[in-house]
């Protein structure tokens, strides 16, 4: 089968096909975590209203909770895609917190090809990311955080599975009463690499080490009994190989020289979400999102809301959410039970 094919999994994965983004490493582990956030199109760095967001930024592990929230979700994707989340918070007295999460993503049923074209048969492709964050609060007004993600990928059965790990840091400030300020630098060292020789059989095929993006970003929220909006700016480093062929006449017999090197770019991206609490057993959300800053027609939008039932066993509450994915090639529905412990 062509490794090529399997560039399908990147490519509608991350939601930013036309996008400088899209296609790099790691693209569905930033698709997000849980309907609430995606509801607010992943505007979460600063957002503290909604629950604990570690995914978002590792200071958030340091808020204060009287319980141990519990989340669980799964998505209703195009394409045959695959994204779930689940994810506990733990409290570290005095003034600690931990949280631990993970997401898995994949996609089913790919049709598989031969380098002649010819069908045999099909395949499918997962990704996961087990992650840890730890929180300390360092002040009344100030959160710091430190996360820890160890990604791994299985493209195909001749394709030997990948394993990456990546840091994230973070931090977040209680400006006012009502207004906070995070800022997280996310999925450093994180990358890829891969040998596909056995794959193609061919013993002149090399490593590739596919990096995943560093991410910076800034995060303002504003916050009251009933209602929040946040923004959040992003930028992600990107980096990427460049192979270069030449070919020299020598001795009268053509002679191939590859040259690598290594190209780095960079996307920039913004994010606005709200939330109302119309009653208290609903809250209503919505998002707007550039995930390229040069292109506006990249835009996506998002909406939801959560339903908190009447039990005081558990607090169990269900959310939902529908995401039109940036660039309106296609949406996603979105689905979680959250409980209390």
């Amino acid at each position: 089968m062509k490794l090529t094919s399997l560039i399908l999994f990147i490519f509608i994965t991350t939601g930013t096909v036309f996008s400088q983004s899209g296609g790099f490493a790691g693209a569905s582990q930033r698709i997000g975590y849980g309907p609430e956030a995606l509801a607010m199109s992943n505007a979460m760095t600063a957002v503290t209203t909604q629950g604990s967001n570690a995914h978002y930024n590792p200071a958030h592990s340091a808020l204060f909770l009287t319980h141990i929230p519990l989340n669980l979700s799964v998505s209703s994707m195009s394409y045959d895609r695959i994204h779930q989340t689940f994810g506990a918070v733990f409290q570290l007295p005095p003034s600690a917190g931990v949280t631990v999460g993970l997401l898995r993503s994949g996609i089913d049923e790919i049709d598989g090809r031969t380098v002649s074209g010819y069908p045999n048969g099909s395949f499918d492709i997962s990704e996961y990311q087990l992650f840890t964050a730890f929180g300390i609060r360092l002040s009344e007004k100030l959160n710091a955080g430190f996360g820890f993600k160890l990604n791994y990928a299985d493209y195909h059965k001749d394709l030997d599975a990948e394993t990456s790990v990546g840091i994230d840091l973070g931090f977040l400030y209680k400006i006012n009463n009502h207004v906070n300020f995070g800022f997280t630098i996310q999925d450093m060292f994180a990358e890829y690499r891969w040998n596909s020789a056995d794959l193609y059989n061919q013993n002149e095929s090399r490593n590739v080490i596919n990096k995943f993006p560093t991410r910076f970003k800034w995060g303002l929220a504003y916050q009251k009994e009933q209602y929040t909006v946040s923004a959040d700016y992003e930028i992600q480093a990107l980096s990427s190989e460049v192979t270069e062929e030449e070919i020299f006449i020598s001795g009268g017999r053509p002679v191939l020289i590859s040259t690598t090197s290594e190209h780095k770019t960079n996307v920039q991206q913004f994010r606005f979400g709200g939330s109302w609490n119309v009653h208290e057993r609903l809250t209503l959300r919505g998002g707007y999102n550039l995930p390229d800053l040069s292109n506006t027609d990249s835009w996506g939008a998002s909406s939801g809301f959560s339903l908190y039932l009447p039990f005081d066993k558990f607090s169990p509450s269900i959310g939902y959410a529908f995401v039109l994915e940036p660039n309106r090639i296609s949406n996603m529905h979105v689905f979680s039970l959250s409980l209390k412990l």
